[in-house]
């Protein structure tokens, strides 16, 4: 019977971390929203990858892991490297494409690890 017993407890703490690891199914958020005017750098890749915003707009990139870059195709801005929590903001005040890619990952045109901001003038 104490065997039983002990095995009874062991599967059912198992089945309680299994449930813990479960996505939340009960209505309550699993993440962060993210800000209308952030990107998330996460997964080698750039969330979105293209983001339009009006003239006057601050951009605030935020690294979820590793080590990367924020780095303008024209230079117009560069971060410094982010670890995991680490963020990088940038204003945009003139109207234009703006493509950017990690240093360290990506390339200038779109290559691999990059993105855009879009900055259209205010109406």
């Amino acid at each position: 019977m104490k065997k039983v017993a002990v095995r009874f407890v062991g599967i059912g703490m198992l089945l309680f971390g299994v449930l813990l690891l479960l996505p939340n199914r009960f209505g309550q958020p699993t993440t962060t929203a993210q800000s209308p005017n952030q990107v998330t750098i996460t997964n080698f890749k750039f969330e979105p990858k293209t983001l339009t915003v009006p003239e006057g707009t601050t951009v605030t990139w935020v690294n979820k892991e590793g080590v990367h870059t924020v780095k303008s195709d024209t230079d117009a801005f560069i971060s410094k490297n982010l670890k995991a929590d680490d963020s990088f903001s940038y204003e945009f005040t003139k109207a234009g494409k703006y493509p950017y890619h990690c240093a360290f990952h990506g390339s200038s045109g779109g290559g691999d690890m990059s993105g855009v901001i879009i900055v259209v003038k205010k109406k």
